[in-house]
Parts: structure tokens; sequence; C-alpha cells
């Protein structure tokens, strides 16, 4: 199998609350079945028998950024409250500081970097064990394996992955009602009481902190600026979001406008298009260019545009994605995500996936009810049993029920806020009321130009909209998927650019 194909088999569903709640089922028929990791997904929660604060400590070393490193990890066991005040779960982090660090800003100075995934439900396994931990996981089925990882950036600042409440090992206790800690809210507040626990419990009140997430991880990020602002805890000097969830992109004109240069670089990719000697990334800025301008005129005026205009605009979006020109018209020149995925290639019998869109299975093949049939999704059921071994020999953490990398029973159960949908809440304020309070915060933004499901230009929109434009932030894309860090060669060029800007926190 090639790199590439790895890529696409491997990739994990860390955007649950973009994908399952509105998710088309054209041309698919509603009776298909859940496949069995959906459903083992939703086996009920094993409760821990009582709340515990357990750390675990082991020894460990590795070449990292081209430099060896003594480090230890910590796991750490941290008992959290409900909106009662009540403790109603144990929270479970992961966290590797280097020894010996000498010179610079010294091991009290030294960056630390907390890092969480999505979905809500998922786990932090992929941003621990797929990107930046010290050990990674390679290849697939059979052949997967632990190996170190070069990648990892242990090199510039200390490492803490975080299990949310309900995934991982992070379970509520018995007895406990932990319903409050599966919300906006109440997770982002349990999860940021965490972060400040375990800067105190480990000498590093003083150290410059980011807080790292994944698509709902970044709405969490968000979210977690809003609970440290109103609990009056430090806010961290910087803030990095990878596949952006934000919300502010779900009008009628926004959200096509923004999907627009994805399907395009989408459509390049699959050579579904004349793609006239130009690279993805020219292909891609062109696009973005003649949708916020073009597009955006045509469908703000609706049903008052010329049918001239229409057939011209029609047409160009045509050459930009690769869909019939006669069809997009019909449409009112607006995008589906299903339409294309299962259009773009249709004449081949083949469809895209979502979370990336250079993924394909045959039309025929997709058994599976939406969105589980995206060939692009694996929901990361073929790695738990390395990740259970991992933590339990190698960091010598005794699970006390199976790792769970995936929850889609608290995924459901989601409670957004007092009469919201996921669609409808807007987390960019939350960050841009942050950095106004702390002016130094540095900001990072990550994007996958095949990624269907987030795409790039509906994360920035997001931000440029709650007055946090590009001169306040360093945004960055890849030639990759939502995960950015499946493929190798990104990932490389991911983790240096991550070096660069740890390397500005507390400046």
């Amino acid at each position: 199998m090639s790199a590439k194909k790895t890529v696409f088999a491997r990739s994990s569903l860390l955007a649950l609350a973009a994908l399952l709640p509105s998710a088309p089922l054209l041309a698919q028929d509603d009776s298909l079945p859940m496949p069995p990791v959906f459903l083992k997904a939703m086996e009920p929660m094993v409760e821990r028998a009582a709340a515990s604060d357990k750390v675990v400590l082991t020894r460990h070393s590795g070449t990292f950024g081209g430099r060896k490193r003594a480090y230890d990890a910590i796991v750490t066991e941290t008992p959290v409250a409900d909106a009662k005040g009540q403790v109603a779960a144990v929270v479970v982090t992961y966290a590797y500081v280097a020894r010996g660090v000498n010179g610079g800003k010294g091991a009290a100075r030294r960056p630390v970097l907390f890092f969480f995934n999505g979905g809500p439900g998922a786990s932090s396994s992929p941003l621990h064990m797929n990107a930046f931990g010290p050990r990674r996981i390679v290849g697939k089925g059979d052949a997967a394996r632990l190996e170190n990882n070069p990648h990892s950036l242990l090199d510039v600042a200390d490492l803490v992955f975080i299990d949310p409440p309900g995934t991982g090992a992070s379970m509520p206790i018995k007895g406990a009602d932990a319903s409050s800690l599966f919300s906006v809210s109440g997770d982002a507040a349990a999860v940021a009481d965490v972060v400040q626990r375990w800067r105190r419990a480990n000498g590093r009140g003083d150290a410059p902190f980011a807080l790292v997430g994944e698509s709902y991880g970044t709405a969490r990020a968000a979210a977690m600026l809003d609970a440290e602002g109103k609990a009056g805890l430090p806010l961290p000097d910087g803030v990095a979001l990878f596949s952006l969830s934000l919300g502010d992109n779900d009008g009628p004109v926004i959200s096509d406008v923004s999907l627009l240069p994805t399907l395009a670089a989408v459509a390049w990719y699959h050579a579904a298009i004349d793609r006239k000697g130009k690279s993805v990334d020219q292909h891609f800025a062109e696009a973005r260019a003649f949708a916020g301008n073009d597009y955006a005129r045509a469908l703000i005026a609706g049903a008052s545009l010329s049918g001239s205009e229409r057939a011209r605009v029609a047409a160009r979006m045509s050459e930009l994605i690769g869909i019939p020109a006669a069809g997009l018209e019909k449409d009112g020149l607006q995008l589906d995500r299903q339409s294309f995925m299962l259009g773009l290639l249709a004449a081949k019998g083949l469809r895209t996936g979502q979370l990336d869109g250079r993924a394909t299975r045959a039309i025929a093949e997709s058994n599976m009810h939406p969105p589980f049939d995206d060939p692009s999704m694996t929901l990361g059921a073929e790695t738990g049993h390395l990740i259970a071994d991992y933590i339990g020999k190698d960091l010598g953490y005794a699970l006390p029920s199976a790792y769970r990398t995936l929850n889609l029973g608290i995924n459901f159960k989601w409670d957004w806020g007092r009469g919201e949908v996921y669609r409808t809440v807007r987390f960019a304020p939350f960050l841009a009321k942050a950095m106004a309070d702390k002016p130094g915060m540095k900001l990072m933004t990550v994007g996958g130009i095949y990624d269907i499901t987030t795409p790039v230009a509906a994360g920035q929109f997001a931000l440029d909209h709650a007055g946090i434009g590009p001169d306040r932030r360093t945004s960055k894309t890849y030639a990759a998927g939502h995960s950015v860090f499946e493929d190798e060669g990104e990932l490389a060029r991911f983790a240096a650019d991550m070096r660069v800007w740890a390397g500005t926190l507390g400046d």
C-alpha cells in the first residue's frame, strides 16, 4: 500500500459534530447499517469506583527535532467537579517533561503545550499517538507499530495530552452525576481547571503555556478561554487551532463561499478539471479570490441575478470544481457537500472522502450509513490496542477500563447551551475577548486544503468576522485533509512550523 493510500485508510473521525447532525442521505439508503466501530463507540462508559489522584512517573529518552532529550513521562489523575461543585469524574493526562534543560529560558520558563482533540467525544490519542507525542503509531492493520517520533515537539516545549471527561481513561465516578461535564461550558471549565492544576502541581506556574486543539478541540479551546476569564484563571500565552470549527459559517452565502476553494483543491487533486499547469496552491488561491468576489455577489443577488451572469458564474465554478455548469445553475449556484462527493468522480463509479477529499471508494461499495461511508473515516479503532499497550507497559499506568478512543454516546447528548445546536454556537468571540484581555497572546491556525468537513476558509472567516485579522495570527495551510499530521511529508512541515511558533511563547 502506498504512503498516500495509508494516509487515507487511517484518517480518524475528529469532527463528529460537523458530520453527524446534517449529513444528507443523497443517493444513499437510509436503512444502511452502522459500522461495528460505531456500535462500539456507543457502548456505555465504565465508571470509576471512586475518585483518585494517582501520579505515575517513568523515565525515557529520545531524539526530537534532531536533538536528543531525556524526559519524564507523567500520567496524572485529576478529579473534576460537576456544575454543582461535586466531584463527578477523573481526568487523565499524559505529560512529557524534558530533563536537564540548560540555557535560554531554562526549565522553569520552558513552554508547556496542552493538547486535546475534538468530537465532542474524541480522546487526545490522535495528537498524542499520531502527531506530537514522543512515540508514534505508524503503519496499518497487522503492520501497525510504535516507533520513536522525530516530529515530537519535546525539543522546544513540554507536552501535556488531555483526555476530556468521557474519553480515554477519563471516566465518571460511580454514583455521581457527570452530565454537566458533557456540555460546552462544563467540559471547558473542567479541562481549564485540569490545565491550571497541572501547572501548579508541576511547578510551572511561571512558564509560558498554550492551548492546542483540533476540530471541536478548537471550539473547546475558545470556550476554555471564556471559562478562564470568568473564573479569574490565568490566560494562556498562546492558542494553536487545527482544523478550525468555530461556528459563524452556517449562513446561506458564507457557507458556500468558504467551501468552494476546498472543493476546487479536491477537483485539482483528482484531475477532474483542467489544471492549466497550475499547482494546487495556485488553483486554491484562484478559487478563493473568485469565491470572495464574483461568486459571493452572485449568491447575494439570488433571483435578481441576470440569466447571463448566472450562466457565466456557473461556468467559472465548473472550471474550478469540476461539476457541470448546468447542475450548478439548477441548484441556484449553491453547493452541497454530499452532491459534490458523490458527483465529482461518478463517471468512474467513485466517491470522494469528506475528512480528506483525496480518498476514494467505489460508490457501489459505500454500504454504510452516511456519514460512515466516508472512505477517509475509520473512527480510530484500528490502533486502540497499541495505545493501551503503550500506556500500560511504557508509561506504567494501569488503565482502570478499556481505553476509550471515541465516545459517541456523549457526542449525541452534548449540551450546546440553551436553545443552541452545533451550527449556531459562535466560539470566535471568546477568542477575540481573551486576545483583547491579553494582547500578547499568540494565535496559530492550521488547516488542510483537502478537508471538506472544516474548510480552511471557513475558520479564517470566523476569526476575521470576530475582529481577529491576518495580522493578529499565524495561519498555515497544508496539502492535507482534516488531520494534517496523517501526511508524513506535511507532518514534517507542520512540526517545523509549530516549533517556530512555540519559540515565540512568552516573548
